[in-house]
């Protein structure tokens, strides 16, 4: 399992501000980067004034292990 954040901030790895979270359900780290990456267009695109400017994917034991490129 993994935990999905959108934050706010110049960097996935150093976010200044985690804007929302949920966890994702699956062994894949592929699926949960796709995932991601769909819920910070739909939220952009929906409520941009969250402000939300990245997303990264966490591990269980809280290591941060994606975000965008």
């Amino acid at each position: 399992m993994f935990r999905i954040e959108l934050t706010r901030g110049s960097s996935w790895q150093v976010p200044a501000e985690t804007i929302d979270h949920r966890d994702c359900e699956t062994n894949s780290i592929d699926a949960a980067v796709a995932e991601a990456k769909y819920w910070l267009v739909q939220t952009q695109k929906h409520a941009p004034a969250r402000g939300v400017t990245h997303y990264r994917v966490v591990g269980e034991n809280g290591t941060a292990l994606g975000g965008p490129p």
